[in-house]
């Protein structure tokens, strides 16, 4: 007898032991409620039960089966889980009230889990602080991955998690910290749960409450924009903790095997010799010392404030984190563009940042580059060089087709936003942020000091998808679409 191309029992075996971790979430989340002594338990009391109760039953499902998963099942997973996690997410948004639709509620749990951090709450002010913890928890679990999180706790045979872990971390890079995939995500967490710690402690020690920091620091680690006041890291006016998420946000948007190399090997080699890195943080502060130079003359700025305001944004932006200190929009318009660059591009493969990545803007300039010597030299064998190591061909051709698909659904969404009400402009610029992952609103209509709380319905559950598509660098999400994907051969 064929063995089946899908397994329903493996993918509801996996899936429930996932979704017994959102319902942790949510345990923690209620915990933090009456903590705090709030009157209203009631949406994460019946949002644990359900989560839970929809786990233990999948697991039941799938008890029997002793087939490892494969890789066809591995996409659906991680496809399934990041969908089910976000719609079982929007019940504590929905009881309590502030989101007042399913589509504001799935944008909101939607933009938590994909580390976007743009937010549809009117008021975040008004929100209770077990669910503004439960915006930053989401934050901060997406924010290196569901899957890839619950590889490191809970137990999944070995074939299998590696097809988990590939099926998930496609923007991560191909450095191994150790032979064992769950160790190496082990070692992953280990220096996110440090980088959190600490800059949730130096924005205590600047001045934040405790539990701000704790929010913000998720936050910043994940590189998304939640914040636990409608002003953002505005509302503490405080300069220094600015600095403070500056570097944290920069420290988010970097590789995490150079984090590991530099904080537990204790080797700057591997710094040194990044390609990657060095292109990162180029661009970010040429275009934060052009930005620099145009506030000063063009707005009036001080020298401090113009170095401070435009490093913090540009360093947001680029890192996809969200946060903003000034609206931009009122910015010299050609550095508005510089800004857009940035967002396109991103952070570090292997980081928590959205956008296309650093290192395939990279492999693209560079390829464009040799392309032209290739023609001159036909027959010549130029192989494209990082990091003083040749790249294959299949890896170019990869970053070629993840190009086309990022500009051809950054058109697509922004067609279909146009199609729901949005402006022309603010359409495109809406589906860049949401396919960047990224918190930062460029458009007029919903730009960065009017906020995204209006967006029609349509619109919000097409951000949405826009949302997941990015997360999972596009192939992982549209591959269950594909007619090869449910052929055996």
């Amino acid at each position: 007898m064929k063995k089946k191309l899908i397994n329903p029992q493996v993918l509801c075996k996996v899936l429930g032991q996932l979704l017994l971790i959102e319902a942790f979430m949510m345990l923690v989340s209620l915990i933090v409620g009456i903590i705090y002594k709030e009157d209203n338990l009631v949406p994460f009391t019946v949002s644990f039960i359900i989560t839970a109760t929809v786990g233990i039953v999948l697991i039941l499902l799938g008890l029997k089966t002793r087939e490892a998963i494969n890789r066809r099942e591995s996409y659906l997973v991680v496809g399934l889980t990041w969908v089910i996690f976000s719609l079982l997410g929007t019940i504590p948004f929905l009881i309590e009230g502030q989101c007042s639709s399913f589509g504001s509620a799935l944008f909101e749990a939607m933009s938590g889990f994909t580390a976007t951090g743009a937010s549809v709450v009117p008021d975040v002010d008004a929100l209770p602080h077990s669910l503004l913890f439960w915006r930053s928890f989401m934050l901060w679990i997406g924010g290196l991955g569901i899957v890839f999180f619950t590889m490191t706790i809970l137990p999944v045979s070995g074939s299998g998690e590696i097809r988990l872990f590939a099926a998930e971390s496609t923007g991560l890079g191909q450095e191994k910290l150790h032979t064992k995939v769950k160790t190496t995500a082990a070692w992953i967490w280990s220096i996110y749960i440090v980088l959190t710690g600490a800059c949730a402690l130096s924005l205590y020690l600047g001045g934040m409450s405790l539990f701000d920091a704790i929010n913000h620091g998720m936050s910043a680690a994940a590189t998304g924009g939640f914040s636990t006041h409608n002003a953002g890291i505005l509302y503490y006016n405080s300069t220094l903790l600015q600095y403070i998420m500056m570097v944290f946000m920069l420290l988010g948007g970097i590789n995490f095997y150079l984090l590991y190399m530099v904080a537990i090997r204790r080797k700057l080699a591997p710094l040194k010799n990044n390609n990657e890195l060095k292109f990162y943080l180029g661009i970010i502060f040429v275009v934060a010392l052009i930005c620099a130079v145009s506030l000063y003359f063009y707005n009036g700025y001080d020298i401090e404030r113009s170095i401070r305001t435009s490093l913090f944004n540009c360093i947001s932006i680029s890192t996809t984190s969200g946060f903003i200190t000034d609206d931009f929009q009122q910015w010299f318009r050609p550095t508005c563009m510089l800004l857009i660059f940035l967002m396109f591009v991103g952070g570090n493969s292997g980081s928590t940042s959205g956008g296309f990545k650093s290192i395939r803007m990279l492999i693209i300039i560079k390829t464009t580059r040799i392309q032209f010597k290739r023609i001159l030299h036909p027959n010549a064998i130029i192989p494209v060089q990082i990091n003083k190591a040749p790249i294959n061909s299949s890896a170019e051709h990869n970053v070629m087709s993840l190009l086309f698909w990022f500009l051809f659904l950054i058109v697509i969404g922004a067609g279909a936003l146009m199609m729901t009400g949005v402006p022309g402009y603010d359409s495109c610029a809406l589906s860049l942020d949401c396919i960047s992952n990224i918190g930062t609103n460029f458009g007029h209509t919903y730009g960065p000091s009017q906020g995204i709380a209006n967006l029609p319905e349509g619109a919000k559950i097409i951000c949405s998808f826009l949302m997941l598509a990015g997360r999972l660098e596009i192939f992982a999400i549209l591959l269950p679409f594909t007619r090869s994907f449910w052929r055996r051969q």
